[in-house]
């Protein structure tokens, strides 16, 4: 035999395995075969099954971690606000014309100043600017409130709390508690709140008790650009030139400020719901597992040889199609608690129909 000949026959490949081959038909199978499921698990490697577990847990995962990364702070103004807009940028310049700024520094908006010397000692309910309609004429309301203060832990919850509970009667500006018999003819005013380190915005109907909307918790300013936070809000366009423009413009860019303000709790929130889930998802892969192994431990069983380790692999194999179906209603209903169910559903309705099928008891 001549070198060449030996070396085409040193490289030509070895066949595939029967044993190799029915693996990877099985793998394939399995996304629709509920016997290929049992046999990859009996028979595969038990890598194939981890990998499967690992797809089955993380894939349904997908679409809410995408839905939660596409919320935003200033999401609950987006569709209707209710005049927050002139709001906001009316009190802002109310505050810019009285000498009055306020600086983020250090993740935290900590430095006061009116005429450009910084102020001391704690900032209360005299600190603010409000928008009184109708202030000429013997019928006026609050429409708007802005509030600044250095207060924080539980001296900052009890100032919001009074700020957010504080009712009016309709048409005036004078204070009036709430009563069960009064409630009709009250009203509470949209308002933000600027603290060193969170703030909060409600909006309410105009004159009325009703709130529709109101930012997220655990607002910070760690993304918020280390700056005067008042020239921030009211630079407009070059090219605004009129009223409603200039608003359009201030809006917008407190709208960034309550973007920023929510990225560190949006991360949160993603991380801890994202594991929630993983959680969830990993549980009830392992507890129909044990389901299996419960139910093919009668005397009539066939399959009552099978270990709790097999019984497992099982179950990992026949969470792939239905985490996949999951992931797919997941997206298709997003932000939805029936698209997240989903894959429990499928898991739940494919093992099942595994058990009374292929691992059925003899009669």
């Amino acid at each position: 035999m001549s070198k060449d000949k030996a070396k085409k026959l040193k490289k030509q490949k070895k066949p595939m395995s029967p044993e190799t081959r029915r693996t990877l038909g099985n793998t394939f199978k399995s996304l629709i075969s509920n016997q290929a499921c049992v046999d990859g698990g009996k028979e595969a490697p038990w890598w194939i099954a981890v990998i499967f577990l690992v797809l089955s847990i993380c894939l349904p995962v997908i679409p809410i971690t995408v839905n939660l990364s596409k919320a935003y702070g200033s999401q609950f103004v987006a569709g209707y606000n209710y005049a927050t807009d002139r709001g906001l940028a009316i009190t802002s310049q109310a505050f810019k014309d009285d000498g009055y700024d306020f600086k983020v520094q250090d993740d935290n908006l900590l430095h006061f100043y009116k005429d450009g010397t910084e102020l001391t000692g704690d900032l209360d309910n005299t600190f603010k600017a409000d928008i009184v309609v109708d202030s000429s004429t013997s019928t006026s309301y609050y429409n708007f409130r802005m509030f600044v203060t250095n207060y924080t832990g539980s001296k900052l919850t009890d100032y919001i709390n009074a700020i957010n509970n504080a009712t009016f009667t309709k048409g005036t500006t004078t204070a009036t508690a709430k009563t069960d018999e009064n409630k009709d003819t009250l009203y509470t005013p949209s308002f933000i709140v600027l603290a060193p380190d969170t703030m909060l915005m409600a909006v309410y109907k105009n004159q009325s008790l009703d709130r529709v909307g109101a930012t997220a918790s655990g607002l910070n300013w760690l993304s918020t650009a280390k700056e005067s936070l008042l020239d921030r809000v009211l630079k407009t366009k070059e090219s605004s030139t009129t009223a409603p423009q200039k608003t359009a413009d201030i809006f917008y860019n407190w709208r960034q400020v309550l973007d920023e303000t929510y990225m560190y709790a949006k991360g949160i929130q993603m991380r801890n719901t994202s594991l929630l889930y993983l959680g969830v998802y990993a549980g009830l892969i392992f507890f129909l597992g044990l389901m299996i192994f419960l139910l093919t431990r009668g005397k009539n069983n066939p399959f009552h040889y099978l270990n709790f380790f097999v019984c497992q692999k099982i179950s990992w194999w026949a969470a792939f199609t239905p985490a996949v179906l999951g992931m797919i209603m997941g997206f298709i209903i997003s932000g939805n608690i029936i698209g997240q169910m989903g894959f429990i559903v499928f898991a739940s309705l494919r093992v099942m129909w595994l058990s009374m099928r292929q691992l059925r008891p003899l009669q």
